[in-house]
């Protein structure tokens, strides 16, 4: 029920915010992102979602900080980022980009849980 929920909050973003075009789900990450297929809607694969606290061990104040630390700690070439305060943007233009992306954020914060066991 919780995850219809979170996939209607983050369809019905897109829907409020742009014109309501159809994306297809392409991967649901562990730590609380998913990768859209939106190039319908603007030419990209949309990376959106909230970090868990439990897969990510640390809390974030709103979608900014855990952008920043994703810049700060994360490969991002080819990557732009258009994050609202309660939920995090990012776009890259393949598939491929988005996924490695949502790959890299996965194994930083892998690291981070194994660091602090």
């Amino acid at each position: 029920m919780r995850k219809d929920l979170e996939n209607t909050i983050i369809l019905l973003i897109f829907v409020l915010s742009k014109k309501h075009i159809a994306m297809e789900l392409i991967y649901t990450s562990p730590i609380g992102l998913k990768v859209f297929d939106a190039r319908e809607l603007d030419g990209n694969f949309t990376i959106t979602g909230n970090a868990k606290q439990s897969e990510t061990i640390v809390s974030f104040e709103s979608a900014y900080d855990f952008e920043e630390l994703i810049k700060s700690k994360v490969k991002c070439e080819g990557i732009d980022f258009d994050s609202e305060f309660c939920q995090f943007f990012a776009y890259a233009k393949t598939k491929a980009k988005a996924l490695a992306f949502v790959n890299r954020i996965e194994k930083h914060f892998e690291k981070l849980k194994n660091m602090c066991k």
